[in-house]
Formats: structure tokens, C-alpha cells, sequence
């Protein structure tokens, strides 16, 4: 008995294996990733579709194809699954308190008559932090052709 409890001792001294590796990141230096699910034949929203990160982190689509990953870190990759769908995969890295939009994942069906081509992806949306104040204008000159074609009175 006392040999037994002097080797614990000594086993959580010399480190028993139980602490997490260095690559593990603590609760509080997670961060989150966003995006959308399309069908690359028609650009189309894929609903329901399941993402992931690993196998613990998964989320679905809305209806509108967007999705947010919560609570992951590091260097991912995003996995993106549907049915009749072949599975798509995103690298990204994601930092502690950010929320990192990897855009579009595009899907192609397993099905696709061959030859056509898929479509390019639509453009991703800049969002803008703040809205911007107008620009102060001054009063110009109409010089649109339809406002200089216009005949003039004499």
C-alpha cells in the first residue's frame, strides 16, 4: 500500500500524462467561423447541409445555405456534407475572440450531365464596419447623354 501511493506520487511529479498537449487551446481563445453552402451548377442556397470541424463541432445550414461554427480554434478544416453531394473541404485559421468567414462553399451534385461546367461563385459581399457619412456634393451640370442629347430652347 505504501508502495503504491508513493509511486502515484511519483507519477504526478514526473507529469502523469493527464495535462493536455501544448497544441491545446483553453475555452476562453475560441472563436467562431461563418459562410455559406451553394450548389455549384446553380449558385443556389443548400439548406440543411452539414458542416464540420472534426467530428465534435457541427452545425447545419439555415435556409438560406449560411452557417456559423462556434467555439473552434487554430488551424481547421471545415468539412461540408449534403445529400447527393460530393464532400467539400476549407482550410482556414481562426484566432481567439474573431469570427473568420471562409465565403463559399461550393458543392457539386454527384449527378451532373457531362460537359456542363459549373458556375462561378457569386460575389462575396464586403461588409463594412460602420456606415460611411455621403459625400458633401455640390451642385453640378447635368452630363448624362440623356440630359446633353436634349434639345436645348432658343
Amino acid at each position: 500500500m505504501r508502495y503504491a501511493v508513493l509511486g502515484m506520487l511519483l507519477l504526478f511529479a514526473l507529469g502523469d500524462g493527464c495535462s493536455p498537449p501544448p497544441n491545446v487551446v483553453g475555452v476562453q481563445d475560441f472563436g467562431h467561423v461563418t459562410g455559406r453552402v451553394l450548389d455549384a451548377m446553380t449558385n443556389r442556397p443548400i439548406a440543411n447541409a452539414l458542416l464540420s470541424v472534426g467530428s465534435l463541432y457541427t452545425t447545419r445550414a439555415d435556409v438560406n445555405g449560411g452557417f456559423t461554427l462556434r467555439a473552434v480554434a487554430g488551424d481547421q478544416t471545415v468539412t461540408a456534407r449534403a445529400p447527393g453531394y460530393a464532400t467539400v473541404t476549407a482550410d482556414t485559421t481562426i484566432t481567439k475572440d474573431t469570427t473568420v468567414s471562409i465565403g463559399y462553399i461550393r458543392l457539386v451534385p454527384l449527378i451532373v450531365p457531362q460537359g456542363q461546367p459549373t458556375l462561378q461563385p457569386p460575389a462575396i459581399p464586403t461588409p463594412s464596419a460602420s456606415p460611411s457619412p455621403a459625400p458633401a456634393t455640390t451642385p453640378r451640370a447635368a452630363t448624362s447623354p440623356a440630359a446633353s442629347a436634349s434639345p436645348t430652347p432658343s
